[in-house]
């Protein structure tokens, strides 16, 4: 269904409830302001119902904040109901443009640049319109002037930072061309403005005052980045006098000069404390801001939040300039504030100011104060990039998420505190979730670009987003009880508990008013569940060393994950390992690599030797003898062959031991892909043997397809009441593979297949000629039944290196796609040993075995009746889900 064709249905549902909830009330505006396209020259039927129901409202009906009381006067008015013309037009779209601009205050430059667009061209409108027009429009026409300078200022601010970003770089000329055009936009506002002087209308001074804060802020924004000089020094200090000069206005005001006045107070501390600023300008923004602050009108949480984080940086700039202490507990306290408002309000806000508080304590060695900082921020990080639709939107996010990430849970595992250790695997789980999504393109493109969400999962969401908010008001409740029972003059060790609760209830509010329809990343409870089938084991990497964060069910609810420092695992050590299995890949039996000496079965033995020693060891130990556990590696991590991990130094395959014969490995992405895994486990009833016509090797090293031995054991397997279907070599196709999706439990898929690291929505399966079934092919398939799929192929399982610490490959795709597991390949296979491996592999499986469990007892089976010794061969196949 079309996003337009939704919002008429889900108005004319609206329409026929009789008495809203303020939920309904939000969702009426959405809708509305969907349907109200820009600049037409009527409304769509159901917005002006909607309109019409709406101005029937109380105040609260309709939010109490600037974009909801200009919402309100602008339906009080009627304007949008005028008759056809160009007065109509202006109308509206200085109305959308507000509503974009709203929409853009978590740094969307898509909604920004439609905001600035849809005011353009009500200039435009008003150029060309009569004296009749004008009039009709008059009393807006200079709010669209300083509100466009204000967004042009905006998107320039955004855009300062991608003057250095290294892919892509935005051209000098093309950022500052934005403010330029700002400072003119404020020269034709003014001219305007002076043209009325004889009006003695009240509002007109508070226009001009508005004109006059916004060029000020321009003038700011101008030498935020520049050194302080002679030029700049004395231009500031102008922008100071001039916003001086805006005169206060005492709460209660009717004509706007109160909210002006509120507004320019966060401007003057900006001209205040830019680079180079003297103390005592400091301490004056400081002072600014804290009266602004206690201000008795200032409600609006947005408007809070942005001034919560000028006051922290203000305070920080003052612990650095003065040296006084007393400053940073006072910076670190406006900090964790700003972040708890702009979670509820506006996440832009939160993110910056976590990552800002971040930046400041690494600057200065503080590293565990760092790394609960960049955590707090990677929590806003799966909202804050929905609501962010093009790529260059989330490119800094991402990219901070993705460098600063790993070394975070590596030193939040190594802290003492429980608490650290959970905000670590949130952390990991919710930042690679967006990686994935990212990865996967299941975010690009305009959200009327995106499937309407199923209303079941809808339904589901809401009920786990209202548990989620009930467990913690109930954990915050506890703890503040706690706090209050404390014995005088004692330290309370809940303090961090408690504000790791109150970041996590914000941001829960903030994912319940996301109207995305996508399921949020479980919670700590929720990931305890899922470690109750199988322990799951969250693994990273950094330059310094790794780490790896066990999750084994009940036991952990309280106490956290166990950690496992694992020194020895550096990115320079990944990156050797990862280079001697792509060596093996390319020689020849018996053949020695130039640059090891080794051979193709030297170094397999070499690789997984290293990873028991320094990796899987230490997990080991904390794993005991559980049946299995899930792996959870980020990034490179997930290219390496962990389940294989084992000892065989020895040339006597009887001193060999691999994990795997005690304890089963399997991966997965993030525990929320386990959580949709794990919905469905179906009967096998039905399997699907797929095998294309033969087409040549890509790489020399690949042995040619045996077909027949690898099918002729799998159906050797069949049990009772399973039905085999076969498509053979000339039938299959695109569409028939897709169909057999639809309509089997389990597909076999014998042939080859390709990845593309670099973008994985190309990454597929060959299907004979130049036909190919590709990822992104998966992901918009529809109806899937299968539960499971064998990629009997090589290279399906590699993994995606577009975006760092992301785990997106075929499996990653077909798991979003709705099936619950996948056996695929980390490198090339041998179809000669592949035969036997999955003979032994389906006679497991179809007997009643996890398929984890199964594929490793046969690859355990086949190493041990000396069929498949060299890991190389049998340690290419992996399992990944539920």
């Amino acid at each position: 269904m079309a996003a337009e064709e939704y919002a008429v249905v889900r108005a004319r549902a609206l329409l026929g409830v009789s008495r809203w909830t303020q939920q309904d009330c939000a969702d009426a505006v959405r809708m509305h302001d969907e349907l109200e396209a820009p600049g037409e020259e009527m409304s769509r039927v159901e917005a002006h119902e909607l309109r019409k129901r709406l101005r029937t409202l109380p105040e609260s009906g309709l939010g109490t904040g600037v974009i909801e009381a200009a919402r309100r006067a602008m339906f009080a008015g009627g304007h949008l109901d005028r008759p056809s013309g160009p007065a109509r037009r202006m109308y509206s779209l200085a109305y959308l443009a507000l509503v974009r601009f709203d929409q853009a205050l978590t740094g969307n430059r898509q909604c920004l640049n439609e905001a600035i667009s849809l005011w353009r061209t009500c200039l435009e409108v008003w150029e060309a319109a009569g004296e009749a027009e004008r009039s009709a429009f008059a009393a807006e026409i200079h709010s669209v002037d300083y509100s466009l300078a204000g967004a042009l200022g905006a998107r320039y601010n955004l855009n300062v930072e991608f003057l250095v970003h290294p892919d892509p770089p935005m051209p000098a000329d093309e950022v500052r061309a934005d403010l330029e055009a700002a400072f003119q936009t404020i020269e034709r506002g003014t001219d305007r403005l002076l043209s009325r002087r004889g009006d003695s209308d009240p509002q007109l001074q508070v226009l001009r005052q508005q004109l006059q804060a916004v060029k000020a802020h321009l003038v700011s924004l101008k030498y935020a980045d520049i050194p302080a000089g002679p030029d700049s020094g004395s231009e500031r200090r102008a922008t100071v006098a001039e916003l001086d000069l805006i005169p206060y206005a005492p709460p209660g005001d009717a004509t706007g000069a109160r909210s002006t006045w509120l507004g320019t107070r966060i401007f003057l501390v900006q001209a205040l404390s830019g680079p180079g600023a003297p103390i005592s300008d400091l301490r004056r923004a400081e002072e600014v801001l804290l009266g602004l602050l206690d201000a008795p009108d200032l409600n609006e949480e947005s408007v809070i939040a942005a001034a919560q984080l000028s006051l922290a940086t203000t305070r920080m700039l003052l612990a650095d300039s003065t040296g006084d202490e007393r400053y940073r507990p006072l910076a670190q306290d406006a900090f964790e504030q700003s972040y708890l408002t702009g979670a509820r309000s506006n996440l832009r806000t939160a993110w910056d100011a976590a990552t800002q508080q971040a930046g400041w304590a690494r600057r200065d060695g503080r590293r565990l104060e760092a790394a609960r900082a960049y955590v707090a921020a990677f929590r806003v990080l799966p909202v804050l990039t929905h609501t962010q639709i093009t790529r260059a939107d989330k490119e800094s996010a991402l990219a901070m998420a993705a460098d600063v990430l790993p070394m975070c849970a590596r030193e939040l595992a190594n802290s003492s505190a429980t608490e650290d250790r959970i905000e670590a695997v949130l952390a990991l789980e919710g930042a690679r979730g967006v990686l994935l999504a990212e990865g996967l393109g299941l975010r690009a493109g305009p959200a009327a670009d995106r499937a309407t969400p199923r209303p079941s999962s809808t339904v589901e969401g809401d009920a786990r987003t209202a548990q989620a908010i009930e467990n913690l008001t109930r954990e915050l409740d506890r703890l503040r009880r706690q706090e209050l029972t404390q014995p005088p003059g004692t330290e309370w060790k809940g303090a961090a508990s408690m504000a790791a609760c109150q970041r996590q209830l914000a941001l829960v509010h903030a994912r319940s008013r996301d109207s995305s329809g996508e399921v949020a990343a479980p919670d700590w409870q929720e990931i305890v569940t899922l470690a109750g089938d199988a322990p799951l084991v969250y693994l990273t990497v950094t330059r310094d060393g790794g780490a790896a964060l066990v999750v084994t069910g009940e036991e952990c609810r309280r106490t956290g994950p166990i950690p496992v420092d694992l020194p020895a695992l550096t990115v320079g050590v990944v990156r050797e390992l990862l280079d001697r299995l792509h060596e093996a890949e390319v020689l020849q039996d018996r053949q020695k690599s130039p640059k090891y000496g080794r051979t193709r079965g030297q170094l397999t033995r070499d690789v997984v030797n290293h990873l028991w020693d320094q990796v899987m060891q230490p997990v080991a130990d904390v794993l005991g003898d559980c049946e299995r556990a899930v792996l959870l590696p980020g990034g490179l991590l997930g290219m390496l062959p962990l389940h294989a991990a084992g000892t065989c130094a020895s040339q006597q395959v009887d001193e060999w031991w691999f994990l795997l014969e005690r304890t089963a490995l399997s991966y997965a992405p993030h525990a929320a892909a386990l959580r949709s895994a794990a919905r469905s486990r179906p009967e096998m009833t039905r399997l699907t043997l797929v095998h294309p016509a033969p087409a040549p090797a890509r790489n020399a090293g690949h042995s040619s397809l045996n077909v027949a031995a690898e099918l002729s054991g799998v159906k050797s397997a069949r049990p009772i009441g399973v039905t085999m279907t076969e498509i053979e070599p000339k039938q299959v196709s695109k569409a028939r593979l897709l169909d057999a999706l639809r309509t089997t439990d389990v597909l076999h898929f014998t042939g080859h297949g390709d990845v593309d690291s670099g973008n994985p929505l190309d990454s597929g399966l060959h299907l004979g000629g130049d036909a190919r079934l590709e990822v992104r092919d998966l992901l918009a398939a529809r109806g899937v039944r299968a539960a499971f799929a064998v990629l009997s192929a090589c290279g399906t399982a590699v993994t995606g290196d577009a975006l760092p610490d992301e785990v997106v490959g075929l499996p990653a795709a077909l798991i979003q796609a709705g099936l619950r597991g996948i056996v695929a390949t980390q490198w090339m296979c041998f179809d000669d040993f592949t035969a036997p491996l999955m003979t032994e592999f389906y006679r497991c499986w179809l007997s009643g075995t996890h398929p984890s469990v199964a594929l490793a007892r046969a690859q355990a089976t086949v190493l041990r009746q000396g069929l498949l010794v060299n890991p190389f061969a049998w340690a290419t196949f992996a399992y990944t889900g539920a």
